[in-house]
């Protein structure tokens, strides 16, 4: 008894008393259940999902692990096919000889041919590979790649994306993924990096949002793109402190509606600068938000309209 009892302590964290009567759980090692002295009441202790193995350090569990990389949206196989390597060596890391290497390019040529027997799935890789490239040259993180690439089929199962531009399906579904997960990418940033037309790509996201998605998804909060705007320039981060706080204290649907908040940031961050006393050029922030000069004036004159800013000055210690 005192066996099953110690077996019993070391799983309490699964289960410590009879939920019929409330007495203590007993361990039986031979079923791997537990048991109730009392009222005979039976509970299955949960297997053990962990490894069999142990390993040392992390080359060893490398060596070790069966397991291959998680499932991932971003491949029109989810990643579940096994690839043969580029490098054309043996297991023991050897160079393979010409009779092998043919052998090799000549399974490799059949294993990507079927994997995309079907045209659906041809235009299914092409565009998952187009949005990974995307966002791997725009430094965006892999949420973003796995929100596009499921926005995407959803669009294939809609029969939205049939007979529509690959390019322009890839640079629409980064765009709302980067508007859905709250990253500040201009519509202007993805298009110059699709290399297309800022108006076919603001094209596309209408399809797909109309169309995929059927909500409207608001864009990134003022807040932040001052932040990216004062991290491209490389102004003092007093300058990026003040725009914030003016931001939050300026709050107002007479300013912020229908206004693209690039140039709302852009605003805010000059009005920092003129009141720190930082000689910042309005052309030089207006480049760096993507907005005219003229934009980044009428949005000052529309926050000094509508709002007083009063500065005071404390004197020095």
């Amino acid at each position: 008894m005192s066996h099953l009892s110690s077996w019993s302590r070391r799983d309490d964290h699964y289960r410590n008393d009879c939920p019929v009567c409330g007495n203590r759980l007993i361990g039986d090692t031979e079923k791997a259940e537990q048991v109730c002295p009392t009222c005979g009441y039976t509970a299955v202790a949960p297997a053990d999902s962990s490894p069999e193995w142990k390993a040392i350090d992390l080359e060893d569990k490398m060596k070790k692990v069966r397991a291959g990389a998680p499932t991932t949206l971003a491949l029109h196989d989810f990643g579940l096919t096994t690839e043969i390597s580029p490098l054309l060596k043996d297991f023991h890391g050897r160079n393979v000889g010409p009779a092998t290497r043919a052998t090799f390019e000549k399974m490799k040529k059949w294993q990507s041919r079927i994997r995309t027997i079907s045209s659906e799935e041809r235009t299914l890789s092409m565009v998952l590979s187009r949005i990974s490239e995307l966002c791997s040259s725009l430094n965006l993180p892999d949420s973003i790649a796995e929100t596009a690439a499921q926005i995407y089929r959803t669009s294939v199962k809609l029969k939205i994306a049939k007979s529509k531009s690959i390019m322009g399906m890839a640079a629409a579904t980064v765009y709302l993924a980067c508007r859905k997960c709250g990253i500040s990418r201009t519509i202007k940033e993805i298009a110059r990096a699709a290399n297309m037309e800022k108006g076919n790509v603001a094209r596309y996201y209408r399809l797909v949002l109309k169309e995929v998605e059927r909500e409207y998804v608001p864009p990134p909060s003022v807040e932040k793109y001052i932040s990216k705007l004062v991290n491209l320039a490389k102004i003092d981060p007093k300058v990026e402190h003040l725009a914030l706080l003016l931001s939050r204290k300026t709050t107002d649907s007479r300013i912020s509606s229908g206004k693209a908040p690039a140039g709302l940031a852009a605003a805010y961050v000059y009005l920092s600068a003129v009141m720190l006393g930082a000689r910042i050029p309005q052309r030089e922030i207006a480049e760096y938000a993507e907005v005219t000069e003229v934009t980044v004036r009428n949005r000052c004159r529309e926050i000094l309209e509508n709002f007083t800013i009063r500065q005071e000055l404390m004197p020095s210690e």
